[in-house]
């Protein structure tokens, strides 16, 4: 799938006029089908093994690494890798507020979860993974909030299945030929064109699924749901996502615990690129947006000095966060801003004595 480099309205004459549909340019409901959903019911609650539960609770030292820390609010969130000596097997989180710890056996800690905490609001949202039937991972969105004594507590939890349904209730599609019109309600908000001629024609039942490919961006005040939907052909039954757009919705939660959905629109992903360094003119920082977890793979090149070729990029407040692994095989890390089209790289969090905290390079793209 590709997406067709034209403006909407444009592209929506163009699939109206192919396929017979309303040429009010808007979608309809006449027109459209609705979507399927991968996840078939609620998944189950996270839930720590016995013994690795046991293990984390009478510990003596817990082996933790830092999923986020914001040093103004005095707000940490950590994963545990070892209970003593025992491994914790993906679950456990240590959520940290000036000198009270809290911890939560149970969290799934897997996939890179992610963290964000929200001085204003007192919202720390949290992602974590699940496995829905599939046994694909997908992502579970907590809302953490604090108690008089700083302790952290669960407010809310958004299960992928609901939020899946929430998406179907809004989603529909036509199509037409090659081409496909993703529409929210009445109006249109993607058009893709297949490129798949080798897979065959589209499923004539069900093309279009979506749910596998569920993820949340967090590096706002309001969190985003994104959502890549499948795309089924007749050669097979495995969904294909590459070059279908990934759809982004904001989310408010209620007090009682429900959800809505903002406007459904295509994300987009404002780091992608080729960066060259501005001193030596040369292509030294690749950065692309990877469709499967809302994240970034960047591979980052110091002139005459190192290149980092497995960093993974987060999105967080108005930076891109990176993690990779350094010359000599240890954890490195910090941030890329962007400005325009220039990109500077600080790192933050390096133990490589030839690369010290503070050092900035500037790449242009």
């Amino acid at each position: 799938m590709k997406t067709i480099h034209t403006s909407i309205a444009t592209a929506a004459v163009a699939l109206c006029c192919m396929g017979g549909i309303h040429t009010s340019c808007t979608c309809s409901t006449a027109d459209t089908q609705p979507l399927g959903g991968t996840i078939d019911a609620p998944l189950p609650a996270d839930s720590a093994p016995e013994h690795v539960a046991q293990a984390i609770e009478t510990a003596t030292i817990l082996h933790k690494y830092e999923i986020m820390n914001d040093t103004v609010s005095a707000v940490s969130v950590w994963a545990i890798g070892e209970a003593d000596e025992t491994p914790t097997e993906g679950y456990g989180i240590v959520v940290v507020k000036g000198h009270t710890s809290t911890t939560f056996t149970h969290i799934r800690n897997t996939r890179q979860p992610l963290a964000r905490y929200d001085a204003a609001s007192g919202n720390l949202w949290f992602t974590t993974s699940a496995i829905e039937g599939t046994g694909v991972e997908v992502e579970r969105l907590y809302l953490l909030r604090f108690d008089e004594a700083d302790s952290a507590y669960i407010a809310h939890i958004i299960d992928p299945y609901d939020m899946q349904q929430a998406l179907l209730s809004r989603l529909s599609y036509a199509i037409a030929g090659p081409a496909v019109m993703l529409c929210d309600s009445t109006h249109t908000i993607s058009i893709a064109n297949s490129s798949m001629s080798d897979m065959g024609g589209f499923d004539s039942e069900q093309p279009l699924w979506i749910g596998e490919q569920l993820t949340y961006d967090i590096s706002t005040p309001t969190p985003c749901v994104l959502v890549t939907p499948g795309v089924k052909y007749t050669t097979g039954l495995v969904l294909t996502y590459d070059d279908m757009p990934t759809l982004s919705a904001p989310i408010t939660i209620a007090a009682d615990g429900t959800f809505t959905l903002g406007e459904i629109t295509v994300a987009t992903h404002p780091y992608d690129g080729i960066y060259r360094d501005e001193d030596n003119d040369e292509p030294n920082l690749y950065i692309s947006y990877r469709r499967s977890d809302g994240r970034y793979d960047i591979n980052l090149g110091i002139f005459r000095l190192t290149t980092l070729d497995d960093a993974v990029g987060t999105p967080l407040n108005d930076c891109l966060d990176f993690t990779a692994t350094d010359a000599a095989g240890n954890p490195i890390g910090g941030r890329i801003t962007l400005s325009g089209d220039t990109a500077v790289v600080e790192f933050t969090r390096s133990s490589w004595p030839l690369l010290e905290n503070g050092s900035k390079f500037v790449y242009v793209r």
